[in-house]
């Protein structure tokens, strides 16, 4: 076993461990292991790659939702579940970082602001956010209605 190997088995270990201790519910150990494997991706334990940081956004950031329903009760994804569609972007929003490619920018712009539309959704009842939906919906429609200039 590698001595990167042997570090990421150390800390599932100590987690473990902590979970016995403090009677914590199991809920608690597969949140924080995905958590602990976004982030062994993200500090490079297994190599320096554009993959390793879209895999490590994706994880950390499922498992830091999975951390907070664990917390809070799952009945927030009633109101959070767009976290899952955020995901892949804030992965490709790291790899653009570390590699520069235009088009991974693009579409981690394109994943956030439809993440935007289904948070908006999410929190439908809100009588700001319909209108403001409402708002956003009928100005895209006259903007493709209009017709082109040359």
């Amino acid at each position: 076993m590698g001595k990167r190997m042997g570090i990421l088995v150390g800390i599932l270990f100590v987690l473990l461990g902590f979970l016995m201790i403090f009677n914590l519910s199991g809920n608690y150990f597969w949140t924080i292991t995905l958590l602990v494997l976004g982030l062994v991706f993200e500090f490079g334990f297994f190599g320096k790659s554009t993959g390793n940081f879209i895999a490590g956004g994706i994880l950390t950031t499922i498992g830091m939702l999975f951390l907070l329903c664990c917390i809070f009760g799952f009945s927030i994804l009633t109101r959070l579940w767009p976290i899952f569609v955020v995901a892949p972007g804030v992965g490709l929003l790291q790899g653009y970082v570390f590699s520069k490619r235009k088009g991974m920018l693009i579409s981690s712009i394109i994943i956030f602001a439809v993440a935007v539309l289904l948070f908006q959704v999410s929190f439908y009842k809100a009588t700001y956010l319909r209108i403001v939906l409402g708002i956003i919906l009928i100005s895209v429609g006259i903007l493709l209605a209009l017709p082109r200039k040359k």
